[in-house]
């Protein structure tokens, strides 16, 4: 084995060593593209746990009262007559620095129970100058070191930070280290004591958590504390999960398709490469096998020099994907934060499983490759391979058997779309199948096309044209399979960006229909993050309507609600305001005639669409939702078309939120003018209202459409990085069957050179042959791309949000797409046909 390994496998390896390396870079991009998938998801979640840990400090349990119920101050009193446990109460909240568009955390401590939970250590030199009483007292914050240092700050400085009530100065207790709970966001962290957070945020009376720790059995002790407090608190270990991490990932992981077809393609120019090695070597297998070496013998040495090739294709990929999931590292942070900030994504986290299976991936791919032609050669007779001049790896004969299991599996794609079988991913699922259903269906359908092709090649390129046609139809199965690989990453192109248009058209449509203000003042950059929890000023609103100009306003509060296993967001609206205003203009947005008594009395609720159809919701069921005041029911009033959030939402009116919720506080202040006025005249006096004393935002209705143009091609960025990757596999394809196809018909190409073609007709042949396959391959990966959007890809979207996407046609990118696969078309035929213009014409005819 070792002797054929040295003379068999190594010379073909170093005689022809590019070759062998494009089949080596399409497994490694393939793998790099898996691995920065898997990282990017690990990082992503491996920060959050940190970020709970180290928050958590030694807590071993939480007690929670739902998402925004909070957990009221009595039930630490419980907690604390439970035996062997300890307790302690935190308030978390996010805020702003008025000046700066940096977030910072604010956490809420009992200062006395904080010992045993974290540590709150003095920088060395940096003492407290304050009376320990100021924590209680006064507004006094600890902050850690990298935070001090890079606003410079030091104990006793004070600043300003952003509260319901406005600007607040807080004065700086203690520095300290940045370790444990003190790294968590980048050490944008004040911590105060917890009835200080009350106060200046505007919650009595309520903690968000307890945390507890436990002397003895965990579970025996949170048995204790359940039946201490009852149904309606949660005893649980610190959550490592969160649903705007989990929706976030989602669209990472959706990205692990693309990974998959891009190893698919892998398959398919190894395969080529594999055929075209076995060809070279037929006669030298047939005298290996003639002075006694065996079928498996043979066998198994091109199993392993494919397998061995694969291997060091897969750790290179695997390398180049943790360089990719660093470039991805700023991405990733945007893709998990632009809901909500949950997560710090600063370090890349390497999970050994994702480098493990990045190298089986890779080896399989190269090994199941490999596989078909080296068995294919083991299946003919010594005698004949010393025979035989050329060897045909790839016959005619499986085509149609291959047509027929391609048609087999594009049906069963079409049945899962159709709705035969559900279960999760069914989309993706579908994808796979439908491509892989393609590329078996095209080596028939490349020789009708080839065929058809052939007139038209004729009279326009004239002998150039119908060799190249003639060539193409001689090797359909190697042409389909390079034509399938630039249209997979053709298709994954057009297929993100429709998704991605059609998002921008129905979010802009929803807009201008669900929104009926002039302007809205929050509290959130929506430059950062969508949804912070803030709340308005009490004082705000009279200030605003008695503005010159403005006509009236309505309040909006929004919360997260858990309902099943998702967190859906529940809008606590005033109905009839909003419904004036809408009238105002001819509209009707979410409340439809005859719902606006129902809601006003707390009978029902309006949903949206996607929340409908994520739980199978219609007109007239009910709806069930945890308050303050214990689980109410509401009917399901009317359904509405909505893109505020991704798992749904909930429209009720604000004077029944703010009983059930006790919180009378509103989110966003909507705002009308009064018709005629000078609109900019008008914006501008709101924005020098709340100039000074708060931090607040004005938006317009264009405002939001460039918003979610922005976070829309964000994702578009964040999946172009792996579309360009296939794009680039592609390439490579194109120039392993050109190279192919020229060593194939070295014999070929040199007699056509000693009859009279010229060096320019050989070179413009294998152009054409390329531009052939890259339209092809364009125009098909159009098709596919379309086809995906309208049909798999859209179930995918209504699967993980609820949302039915109409096609939309990005015909920006469809040009952008046929026009690139045209230039990788000519770039990749250059050095082919620079090889097949450069035979020697005796050493040509001449060759074996």
């Amino acid at each position: 084995m070792k002797v054929l390994l040295r003379y068999f496998s190594w010379r073909y390896i170093h005689k022809h060593p590019i070759r062998v390396l494009l089949s080596l870079l399409s497994v490694a991009l393939g793998v790099a593209l898996f691995v920065s998938v898997e990282v990017s998801n690990s990082s992503a979640e491996a920060s959050f746990r940190r970020t709970v840990k180290k928050l958590s400090g030694n807590a071993q349990l939480q007690v929670v009262r739902g998402r925004m119920l909070g957990v009221e101050e009595e039930a630490l009193a419980k907690i604390d007559a439970v035996p062997g446990v300890r307790a302690a109460p935190v308030l978390q909240l996010g805020t702003t620095l008025p000046g700066s568009k940096e977030s910072l955390m604010v956490l809420g401590l009992d200062f006395q129970r904080e010992a045993q939970f974290r540590r709150w250590e003095s920088v060395e030199g940096e003492k407290p100058r304050v009376n320990p009483l100021a924590f209680l007292l006064g507004e006094a914050v600890v902050i850690p070191k990298s935070f001090a240092a890079k606003r410079g700050y030091k104990p006793g400085s004070k600043f300003l930070i952003d509260t319901p009530d406005g600007h607040r100065a807080v004065l700086v207790a203690a520095v300290v280290p940045d370790e444990g709970a003190a790294q968590v966001f980048g050490g944008n962290l004040a911590v105060m004591h917890v009835k200080t957070a009350q106060r200046l945020f505007r919650k009595p009376g309520r903690f968000d958590r307890i945390e507890v720790m436990v002397e003895g059995d965990v579970e025996a002790a949170a048995r204790r504390l359940r039946e201490a407090l009852g149904p309606e608190y949660t005893v649980q270990p610190p959550p490592m999960q969160n649903s705007f991490l989990e929706e976030a990932l989602t669209r990472i992981k959706a990205m692990t398709g693309i990974s998959v077809i891009a190893l698919l393609v892998a398959v398919f120019i190894i395969y080529n490469s594999v055929t075209i090695s076995v060809f070279e070597r037929v006669r030298e297998i047939g005298t290996l096998r003639s002075i006694g070496a065996t079928r498996g013998q043979v066998f198994r040495v091109i199993l392993l020099e494919w397998s061995a090739v694969g291997l060091v294709g897969s750790a290179l990929g695997a390398g180049m994907g943790v360089g990719l999931a660093w470039l991805l590292l700023g991405m990733t942070a945007g893709e998990v934060n632009q809901l909500m900030l949950v997560a710090d994504v600063g370090e890349i986290t390497v999970l050994p499983r994702t480098l493990v299976q990045g190298l089986a991936f890779g080896t399989l791919t190269s090994f199941v490759a490999a596989f078909l032609p080296g068995r294919q050669a083991m299946s003919i007779a010594p005698v004949e391979m010393l025979r035989q001049s050329t060897f045909l790896a790839g016959r005619a004969p499986g085509y149609r058997r291959s047509f027929a299991a391609g048609a087999v599996l594009v049906v069963l794609a079409g049945a899962l779309v159709a709705g035969t079988l559900r279960f999760e991913n069914v989309g993706l699922v579908a994808c796979v199948l439908a491509f892989s259903g393609v590329a078996l269906l095209l080596p028939q359908v490349t020789l009708w096309t080839s065929r058809l092709a052939r007139p038209l090649l004729g009279r326009c390129f004239r002998i150039g044209g119908v060799l190249g046609a003639d060539n193409l139809a001689r090797a359909p199965q190697r042409t389909a399979l390079t034509v399938i690989t630039m249209a997979g990453a053709v298709a994954m192109m057009v297929t993100t960006a429709s998704i991605i248009l059609g998002f921008k058209v129905r979010g802009a449509e929803w807009l201008e229909e669900a929104l009926p203000f002039d302007c809205q003042v929050s509290g959130t950059d929506y430059n950062a993050t969508i949804y912070t929890g803030t709340r308005l000023p009490e004082d705000l609103r009279p200030k605003i309507e008695a503005l010159e100009g403005v006509d009236f306003t309505y309040g909006v509060r929004e919360a997260l609600q858990e309902y099943g296993e998702r967190d859906v967001m529940v809008f606590g609206v005033e109905m009839e305001r909003y419904a004036r205003m809408q009238a105002r203009r001819g509209g009707t947005g979410f409340v439809r005639p005859g719902r606006l008594p129902d809601l006003l009395s707390g009978k029902g609720v309006v949903v949206s669409g996607n929340l409908a159809g994520l739980h199978g919701l219609n007109i007239g069921d009910s709806i069930e939702l945890r308050t303050l005041k214990g689980s109410r029911r509401f009917t399901v009033l009317d359904t509405y078309e909505d893109y505020a959030w991704p798992q749904g939402v909930v429209y009720m009116d604000r004077t029944v939120y703010a009983d059930l919720w006790e919180d009378p506080s509103i989110s966003y202040l909507e705002i009308k003018f009064v018709k005629g006025a000078p609109a900019e005249d008008v914006r501008s006096r709101v924005k020098e209202t709340i100039q000074g004393r708060y931090t607040l935002f004005v938006y317009d209705v264009a405002d939001f459409k460039r918003l979610g143009d922005v976070m829309l091609d964000r994702t578009l960025r964040f999946t172009s990085v792996p579309v360009a990757v296939s794009m680039v596999i592609g390439f490579l394809g194109i120039v392993n069957t050109l190279l192919i196809s020229v060593l194939r018909r070295t014999r070929e190409l040199g007699l056509l050179r000693a009859v009279g073609m010229t060096r320019g007709q050989v070179g413009g042949m294998v152009l054409i042959e390329s531009l052939f396959i890259a339209v092809v391959g364009g125009v098909l990966g159009v098709a596919l791309g379309l086809a995906a959007a309208k049909w798999p890809v859209a179930l995918h979207v209504f699967q993980i949000m609820g949302y039915q996407m109409p096609l939309t046609v990005p015909w920006g990118t469809v040009g952008t797409a046929l026009g690139s696969t045209l230039v990788l078309g000519a770039v990749a035929s250059i050095l082919p046909a620079r090889r097949a213009a450069s035979l020697n014409i005796l050493e040509a005819v001449t060759y074996e």
